[in-house]
């Protein structure tokens, strides 16, 4: 009995260390590492020179950041087959020796940015057939070979950016056909192949911003048909050729700030049917005109801020207006624009058009009207005149209305002399611009020949009232000539009322009130509507409570007292009252004899009160 309680203790406990065994095998942690947490190795910044070789082979996460290790051995790895993740960023590597990862066949995700990595040799990458991700920024790489990433056909995203590369040679991304964003940002690129891209037919992102391209490398992206996103920022490229993106029928976003550009020719953006966002800040535009955006039909974001734009003609936004929602012209030379810029812009919903030298003088009035009628909150600052710089334009708006007329009205009627019509005319006139309505001014910008009739003869009435009599013999003459019709194009002779000039001017000068000012007398008018009803109500209410308080004061005193009210025939009454001895306070009988009538005796009313 003994000896069976020995053996079952012995087992045990060799139980014990077999399991103690295998888990030091599946587990193994090496000493310098600073945990190991299930099938996840963390050796981060532990100051290593190479790659500890005991780690245990059915280890998932590798994590070698922050360390020294200048060159990785070519067997380190040899025992991690079923590595998913390896970080061997920020390690000081130099070197990276061919065929290093071939039995890395599981491995998804590999990180060697930010080391010293100049060259990579063909074969590097080899065996890594299940590779999604492949970081290798931040390193020194100034050439990559034909056929390096031959075997990543499983590689989504390729990163390159800031390393040295100065030509993309032909099919240097040959193989990786499931590819779909590949940076090489702020490289030194000055030159691409046109077959650079090939076998790239899955990209849906290109990132070139910060090269040294002096031109639109058209030919090359013909073979990137799904592309989506394309970065060209901050290239010296100067001018958008016709045709540069021909091909690129499904890119959304275009990225072009800072590139030096001065000219876009005719077409520059033609075949970019599904563009939704250009970027143009930051570069030389002067002029836009009609063909600059042609045909961009999905366009909803459109940059154009920080060039040296002083001039956009009329129909600049016809092909971009029934999709653009934003536009962006802070930061340019812009003193004056016409309101039909953005009358295309129906789906416009936020401008930005400060730190502008805004010329607030009279033939901005235009653009103010319209950005008073528009529902898109724009702040302008005025640059000149001097007495409103620093100003926002809608401010400036009805200092600038009164300048406007001030100025302009001394030469309305230059030329009215001929017409017998002196200063009584001239401030008519004045008064009835004043006061014209919207539509009124509308019709009156048409040069509407009717209304100008009316306005002749409705001014006429004042003016004649001031006609000495020197010129009565010109009454009938004047006559005819104001109830005379004016013809539509406005051509007059000697005696007619008014010179072409003064008609001319009269409706195309800032005399008409301006819309803001109709909003600020209506709202006016609807608040004193308010006010006059608010008082009706308050007296009305007032008069209800009389009402009622003399109404309560009545019920109240008929509960003393009884009035009776009789009408009787004209006469004489004796009213005889019979004392209560009880002293009720009830009614007592009356007894009423009708004595001589008197014709002219007054009604008799007769009260009776309890108190009788």
């Amino acid at each position: 009995m003994y000896q069976l309680h020995h053996f079952e203790s012995f087992r045990h406990i060799f139980n014990c260390l077999l399991l103690m065994m295998i888990q030091k095998d599946i587990f193994c942690c090496p000493s310098v590492c600073q945990q190991c947490i299930g099938r996840q190795v963390d050796c981060r910044n532990s100051s290593l020179s190479f790659i500890p070789n005991n780690f245990s082979q059915n280890t998932l996460f590798l994590y070698l950041s922050g360390n020294n290790i200048s060159h990785i051995n070519p067997n380190a790895l040899i025992s991690l087959q079923q590595l998913v993740v390896l970080h061997l960023d920020n390690s000081g590597i130099v070197y990276v020796y061919p065929n290093i990862f071939a039995e890395l066949k599981k491995l998804w995700y590999l990180q060697l940015n930010n080391n010293h990595i100049k060259y990579l040799y063909p074969g590097t990458f080899e065996g890594l057939s299940n590779l999604h991700s492949l970081y290798l920024q931040n390193n020194e790489i100034d050439f990559v070979s034909e056929g390096l990433f031959g075997n990543l056909t499983s590689v989504h995203y390729l990163m390159l950016q800031n390393n040295q590369l100065r030509i993309l040679g032909s099919r240097i991304f040959f193989g990786m056909i499931n590819l779909r964003i590949l940076n090489l940002a702020n490289n030194k690129i000055s030159q691409i192949s046109d077959r650079a891209f090939q076998h790239l037919y899955n990209l849906t992102g290109l990132h070139l911003e910060g090269n040294n391209l002096t031109c639109v490398p058209s030919t090359a992206f013909l073979l990137l048909r799904k592309l989506q996103k394309l970065s060209l920022s901050r290239n010296p490229v100067g001018s958008i050729p016709p045709f540069a993106f021909k091909g690129l029928s499904k890119l959304e976003y275009l990225f072009l700030k800072s590139a030096k550009i001065n000219t876009i020719n005719p077409n520059g953006f033609s075949g970019l049917v599904n563009l939704k966002k250009l970027v143009l800040s930051n570069n030389n535009l002067v002029n836009i005109n009609s063909h600059t955006f042609s045909l961009l039909d999905h366009l909803k974001f459109l940059h154009l801020d920080r060039n040296k734009i002083i001039d956009i003609s009329g129909n600049s936004f016809e092909g971009i207006g029934s999709s653009l929602k934003i536009l962006d012209l802070s930061f340019n030379n812009l003193t004056f624009l016409q309101p039909m810029v953005f009358k295309p812009l129906i789906s416009l919903t936020r401008l930005l058009a400060n730190y502008n030298p805004w010329d607030c003088s009279c033939k901005l009035y235009r653009l103010m009207n319209w950005l008073a009628a528009t529902s898109i909150s724009v702040k302008l600052l005025c640059q000149s005149p001097s007495s409103l710089h620093g100003r926002y334009m809608n401010y400036a708006s009805l200092h600038l209305f009164k300048n406007c007329f001030n100025n302009t009205s001394l030469e309305i009627f230059k030329n009215s002399k001929s017409a017998g019509i002196q200063q009584s005319f001239t401030t008519s006139l004045l008064a009835q611009n004043m006061y014209l309505t919207r539509n009124t001014v509308k019709e009156q910008l048409n040069f509407n020949a009717n209304s100008v009739t009316s306005l002749v003869r409705a001014s006429y009435t004042s003016a004649y009232q001031n006609l000495n009599e020197e010129n009565s013999s010109r009454k009938s003459k004047q006559e005819q000539i104001a109830t005379e019709k004016i013809p539509a194009n406005l051509t007059m002779k000697e005696n007619k009322v008014l010179s072409p000039e003064a008609v001319s001017v009269s409706f195309k000068t800032p005399l008409i009130c301006s819309q803001q000012v109709e909003k600020l007398k209506q709202a006016f008018d609807i608040l004193l509507t308010f006010f006059i009803l608010a008082c009706a109500m308050i007296i009305f209410l007032f008069y209800k409570i009389i009402k009622l308080k003399q109404k309560y004061n009545m019920q109240k005193n008929s509960d003393n007292a009884i009035e009776y009210y009789g009408f009787y025939q004209a006469g004489t009454y004796n009213v005889t009252v019979s004392q209560n001895p009880l002293g009720s306070s009830e009614l007592d009988p009356v007894e009423l004899s009708k004595s001589t009538a008197l014709e002219n005796q007054a009604q008799v009313i007769l009260f009776e009160h309890s108190a009788l």
